[in-house]
């Protein structure tokens, strides 16, 4: 069953509605859907818009977020859709994160922008806990928890019609408890310079790199990680610049990881100076600032200035751009947007 709504027609009456509910949501916009599913998956592909979460719930737009229609996949109701990937304007896929021997490890393909979808790749063998999907031109790659002495990495083409589960011929040694995170899609990234994973549960967070996803190298271990700890979000601006940040999932609005810069490619990294201390689920590079979010807050920042905003706190896993727009999606159905002439606005008053 699919729930329709039309933004042009709600967006005002919302604002209003929940003034007074959300105020602590300061800065953003926040949008009433039919449904109270959790949701980390967010992604955009010219005025597509696609969303998932748990209870196997879809939501997806096709104008740009003018219209949202609210559905769920059939004999999902029990799985966490936490990452997708846009093929095409009719074709998704939609990946569930586990735990494998659960039953839970899947992906489903839409070849038809939604109104049907099937399993097109399931894995039962335990370890395996999807946490990220590319897809680039013609391929990609989802990457999972370790499922033996290796990350799993699983390559896909053909329009998300052929899997292959890849054997690294280089991995460094895993450390006790190290995995990634599924938390915004974003601790798998791909530069024009390779792939990177950034990782945490282990004794320390790290970053891994490779040029073609076979041949792995540890290029950056030195914040200390344990249970629940760790980078859970790599932000690209482009193939030089890239942010990592993160922390602990049960201390929302504890910061015990910093937000790093690397400007060399990742070959080395430092501390934003000023950066907020909450845990960082997903960080946004959205030209021409960079935009931290997490379940407790969110923050933008301007690189030409060296300044700090706060965006007010917010309840947002994941972000997503879409033209001038930033949506943001969470837990218990939240969803919402700023736009970035709001921000713009925000910057000129603090001068």
């Amino acid at each position: 069953m699919q729930h329709y709504i039309d933004m042009r027609k709600n967006t005002l009456l919302f604002a209003l509605l929940f003034c007074g509910v959300f105020q602590s949501l300061a800065q953003w916009t926040p949008l009433t859907l039919e449904t109270k599913a959790s949701f980390r998956a967010i992604r955009s592909l010219g005025s597509h818009i696609w969303i998932g979460g748990t209870r196997g719930t879809v939501i997806h737009s096709s104008d740009g977020g003018e219209h949202f229609t609210v559905s769920q996949v059939p004999e999902a109701d029990s799985l966490d859709f936490r990452d997708l990937a846009i093929l095409d304007d009719k074709t998704v896929l939609l990946i569930s994160a586990g735990p494998a021997e659960n039953g839970a490890a899947k992906i489903f393909k839409t070849e038809n922008g939604g109104l049907n979808w099937e399993i097109a790749f399931q894995i039962k063998e335990k370890g395996y806990f999807f946490d990220a999907i590319l897809w680039e031109g013609k391929q990609g790659l989802v990457l999972s928890d370790p499922a033996g002495p290796f990350y799993g990495l699983i390559r896909i083409s053909e329009k998300g019609r052929f899997y292959k589960l890849l054997n690294p011929a280089k991995h460094p040694a895993l450390q006790k408890g190290e995995a990634a995170f599924a938390a915004s899609g974003s601790s798998l990234q791909k530069t024009k310079n390779g792939y990177y994973i950034v990782t945490g549960g282990g004794e320390k967070a790290r970053v891994l790199f490779s040029k073609d996803a076979l041949k792995w190298e540890s290029t950056y271990a030195e914040i200390p990680g344990g249970e629940g700890t760790g980078f859970f979000s790599l932000g690209v601006r482009d193939a030089k610049n890239l942010w990592i940040g993160g922390g602990n999932y049960s201390r929302i609005k504890e910061g015990p990881v910093p937000v790093l810069e690397s400007k060399d490619a990742g070959v080395s990294w430092s501390p934003i100076v000023g950066a907020p201390a909450y845990y960082v689920e997903k960080i946004l590079w959205a030209d021409p600032y960079w935009i931290l979010s997490g379940p407790a807050e969110s923050s933008a920042f301007d690189p030409k200035k060296k300044q700090w905003i706060s965006l007010g706190k917010s309840p947002y896993h994941n972000l997503c751009l879409v033209g001038d727009r930033i949506y943001g999606v969470g837990g218990r159905g939240q969803i919402g947007f700023i736009s970035l002439s709001q921000i713009q606005q925000l910057f000129l008053s603090k001068e």
